[in-house]
């Protein structure tokens, strides 16, 4: 008898159809060069909270990804959000 399991529980994830592995973290100095402002620059927008960032220690860490979308929504309304 084949019970499937998905089905009996709800929220149940395959792990055949998760990634391996987990998005890399940038740092500073590589969120810097993707976004094409200073290091300091990044880092006072992570500190004051206007660009996604996690504060792991006395590290600033960046998902790509989330800096892709932010980058995108900022090219949608560029005078919402002032950069500088």
């Amino acid at each position: 008898m084949n019970i499937d399991v998905p089905a009996l529980l709800p929220g149940f994830t395959d792990p055949s159809t998760t990634p391996d592995r987990f998005e890399p973290l940038l740092n500073v100095t590589n969120a810097a060069q993707s976004l094409g402002l200073h290091p300091k620059t990044v880092l006072r927008m992570a500190r004051e909270s206007r660009i996604p960032a996690f504060h792991v220690g006395r590290y600033w860490l960046f998902r790509a990804s989330l800096l892709d979308q932010w980058l995108n929504r900022q090219l949608q309304f560029p005078l919402a959000n002032p950069v500088a």
